[in-house]
């Protein structure tokens, strides 16, 4: 029975596992959207604990007047490190890809000579740019929902000047 996938194999170099290595950037991925989701969490809800203090007498949660909660970037900090390095693992894939067609035959000399000429350059680059693209969508999704959690969740008030020029906008 056929995948539904199947027709990405002609992204990738003929004989080589290809499945195994989608599955390889998606749990890549997701390995990296859950440390960046952890990591996130966890600093974001450390900058908004540091703006409130305890009543000495009813021991209740108060706003510190005057307080603001840390910028985005530095709120965000390196929670998309692992994004990072799977971006870098899948720019670095198309030089196996290639290399793994000079090896025995050299199917790499008969493809170049084949009338698609940029058959080679499809097999070596199509499936790597693919997961890479998905990855970098991941990313952008989860910084975008992290600065609509850092907006929505952060108290009245306790907000920089100009949040959005922190983040690069």
């Amino acid at each position: 029975m056929r995948s539904k996938l199947e027709p990405l194999a002609r992204l990738f170099p003929m004989g080589w596992p290809w499945s195994n290595e989608a599955m390889g950037a998606a749990c890549a991925a997701a390995l990296s959207a859950l440390t960046a989701f952890a990591l996130f969490v966890y600093r974001f809800g450390s900058a908004v604990d540091d703006l409130y203090t305890y009543a000495p007498v009813s021991w209740e949660r108060e706003l510190i007047p005057g307080a603001m909660v840390p910028p985005y970037p530095q709120v965000l900090g390196g929670a998309f490190l692992f994004f990072a390095a799977t971006a870098l693992a899948l720019a670095l894939l198309p030089i196996a890809h290639f290399l793994f067609h000079r090896q025995g035959a050299r199917s790499d000399y008969l493809m170049r000579r084949l009338p698609q000429r940029r058959e080679l350059a499809r097999r070596c680059l199509g499936g790597s740019a693919l997961l890479l693209a998905g990855t970098v969508l991941a990313a952008a999704m989860l910084f975008g929902l992290f600065f609509i959690c850092y907006l929505t969740f952060t108290p009245v008030g306790c907000l920089p000047p100009d949040v959005w020029a922190t983040t690069g906008g």
